[in-house]
């Protein structure tokens, strides 16, 4: 028999010798392809999750705070502003605590005459009592008019402010 007969040569059946293993190859590839596929939705789920429930832990400090800077101003004595120092130490209010490992920590301040800052830290703990989430507040107060019988009033115009 001659060379080409017995697919030695170089006919249509030539080549296929030498590519027998090159189906394994390429199975694992796409294998190798799919498992990275699924690994990579996988993690961008797991980042979702983590960017969701962290901004769930803000939120909730953020509402701690707010609560502490509406109770400091519901709960505070005009007379206990009075007595406090222009540009002195700030008075410490005491914790705040709401069920659900939440707290707030308050203290006011007294800027000028008539002019107190009501700073509030809220925070959101865990069971085992770490901390998860901060954030901080702080309100411009004054002391009202006589007609108002001494009440602290928030201020009208940038009555809020954002402390980082």
């Amino acid at each position: 028999m001659s060379a080409l007969s017995r697919g030695g040569g170089g006919g249509a059946g030539a080549g296929l010798n030498d590519e027998r293993g090159i189906a394994l190859a390429i199975a694992v590839f796409a294998l190798a392809v799919i498992g990275a596929l699924v690994g990579g939705t996988f993690f961008a789920g797991r980042l979702e999750k983590q960017s969701g429930q962290n901004t769930l832990l803000a939120v909730q400090a953020s509402e701690v705070a707010e609560a502490g800077l509406s109770d400091a101003i519901a709960t505070i004595a005009a007379a206990t502003l009075e007595g406090l120092p222009v540009g002195g130490a700030p008075l410490d209010l005491g914790p705040l605590t709401l069920a659900g490992g939440v707290s707030a920590s308050r203290q006011v301040a007294r800027l000028t005459g008539n002019l107190f800052l009501i700073r509030v830290r809220g925070v959101r703990h865990s069971a085992a009592g770490t901390t998860l989430a901060v954030r901080s507040l702080g309100l411009l107060v004054r002391l009202g008019a006589a007609a108002d019988s001494g009440r602290v009033a928030r201020l009208n115009e940038r009555g809020w402010i954002q402390l980082y």
